[in-house]
Parts: structure tokens; sequence; C-alpha cells
């Protein structure tokens, strides 16, 4: 644990939040043909890492200030990525959003989906901010509810309607929480910080 940074959160921070500028940036650099749909498929994909990184450390390492600092900061990767979709492609329009979600998965009401997903995600993280206490004692079933549904949203994003290369990493990063999950914890860990509460 001696190598882990002294504030986390200001780390991942620091790591997440230049990236999402390194897109807007590289978006303009590369002079790419649509920057709008660059810029939100690319917050999407430093989202995912973000996301990647919070869940192996949840499995591996619990409920530590690294699990939550990276957890805020794919929220946040997030949140940024949902607002260049809405104001550079739907132009803040639910109606666009509701089309555009009819058009590439078959079913609109989807968007509904995608925006529990949102709320759910800023709700966790929030709670776990505020009262980590009451965070840590929450239901097992609730949080494997959770994390469940957020590994189905991340699947069907990166590896269901993805394709060519995106599709092979949202499979490899699958494959390896799957092997992580699997792997004996040798860690005498307590029930609150049991990883994705499957210990204990």
């Amino acid at each position: 644990m001696a190598m882990l940074p002294r504030r986390p959160l200001v780390f991942s921070l620091a790591v997440g939040i230049p990236a999402i500028m390194a897109v807007f940036a590289a978006s303009r650099w590369l002079q790419v043909d649509d920057p709008a749909d660059f810029d939100t498929r690319w917050t999407a994909r430093v989202m995912f890492l973000c996301w990647t990184i919070a869940v192996a450390c949840r499995i591996r390492l619990g409920r530590t200030p690294e699990t939550r600092a990276w957890w805020t900061t794919g929220c946040v990767a997030f949140v940024i990525h949902v607002a260049t979709a809405f104001a550079r492609i739907h132009g803040w329009s639910h109606g666009r959003a509701f089309d555009h979600v009819e058009e590439t998965s078959g079913y609109g009401p989807g968007i509904f989906v995608s925006y529990l997903f949102t709320l759910g995600w800023i709700a966790d993280v929030l709670w776990w901010w505020l009262s980590p206490g009451g965070y840590a004692t929450r239901s097992r079933r609730g949080e494997i509810a959770l994390h469940g549904f957020f590994a189905f949203i991340m699947f069907n994003g990166t590896v269901v309607y993805e394709t060519g290369p995106i599709r092979w990493v949202g499979l490899a990063v699958f494959t390896g929480l799957a092997v992580l999950l699997a792997m004996p914890i040798k860690r005498d860990l307590e029930p609150e910080n049991s990883p994705v509460g499957l210990i204990r």
C-alpha cells in the first residue's frame, strides 16, 4: 500500500480530467471530419477506462480511498460525456436523443435506462462521499445489483453496440475483470471492505 498515492482523488482526477481535455484538443488538432462524434466517443472511452480501474480496485482492494477516487473520476468523466453528447449531437433535445437511441438500438425508450444509469452513478458517488458509514453497511444484494446493472450498461456500450478494436478492448476488459473476480483474495478483509460484496 505504500506505493499508492497519498491523495488518490487528486491523482485520479489529474489523470482523468487531462485525458478528457486531450480528447477535445485532439479533435481540433487532427481536424477530424466529425468532431462532435469524436468528442462524444472518446469521452466515453476515457470514462470506461476510469470505470475499469475503479471496478478492478473494488474487486481487489475493497472500498478504499483509491476505489472511491476512481469511481468518482469515472462519474465525472461520464457526466462530461453525457453533456458533450447532448450539447454537440442532440442539441439538448430529449426527442433527438430518443430518436438516436431508436436508430442505434431499435428501442428508443432505452434512453430512460441511460438516464437511470446517470442518476444512479451520481447518487452512488454522493452517498459514498456524504455518508461513508451508511454506504459501507448497505446490503450485498444492493451492491451486486448496482454493479451488475453498471456492468450490463458498460458491456452493451463497448461490446454489443461497438465494432472493431473497441469491441475487442471491451471483451478483454470484461474477461480481465472476470478473472479478477475468480481469483482468491488472500487478505483478511472486513465485511464492509469485501470486494463487490461477494466476500463473506
